[in-house]
């Protein structure tokens, strides 16, 4: 199927958006938990999500031999959550998606993803179908943010699910969500 909306990022920006809050908040009420443990994903600390312990930054490249759930990241201040959260550089989604497999099937913990919806394509099939996973489909496609923070003019030009990677097997699990759950619940 041909893309008809060509993306206008600039090539250098295009693994650096941003994840707004609203997808965030709808994620956290979405599994009833009050944060992650790690932010896999971040160019930098100034960038990890607020409700996240800790961060694994483009320097600590967390498709290395780094653990995304450690007892060294942690100290008795901290509240001990069980999901990781990922929201990987676009040219190296699936990547992250095996490590993140590997992650939860060697701690039993899990990690959840923001992916492309693109389940007719042979890349989500090779990688998604058949895996323990819980897909929640938002009602409409979220904003993301430009690398500084700021909102983009335009929007993006493809759908979004969350994937969580659990510990148990489901197989695939689909749930539908109205987008602005976390606004209702306040």
């Amino acid at each position: 199927m041909a893309i008809l909306n060509k993306s206008q990022t600039e090539k250098q920006n295009k693994d650096y958006w941003r994840t707004s809050e609203l997808l965030i908040n709808d994620a956290l009420t979405l599994l009833n938990i009050k944060g992650f443990d790690i932010d896999v994903c971040c160019s930098s600390e100034d960038v990890q999500i607020e409700k996240s312990y800790w961060c694994l930054t483009e320097a600590n490249d967390a498709l290395s031999d780094i653990d995304w759930f450690s007892d060294s990241y942690s100290d008795s201040s901290f509240p001990q959550f069980t999901t990781s959260f990922c929201n990987p550089p676009f040219s190296r989604k699936w990547e992250f998606f095996q490590k993140a497999i590997e992650q939860v099937n060697k701690f039993s913990k899990q990690v959840l993803m923001v992916l492309p919806y693109t389940p007719i394509t042979n890349a989500w099939s090779e990688n998604v179908h058949g895996k323990n996973c819980i897909i929640y489909i938002p009602n409409g496609r979220y904003q993301y943010l430009l690398p500084n923070g700021e909102k983009p003019t335009g929007g993006c030009n493809f759908d979004t699910c969350l994937i969580l990677i659990v510990p148990f097997k489901c197989g695939n699990v689909i749930v539908n969500y109205k987008r602005g759950l976390s606004e209702k619940n306040i």
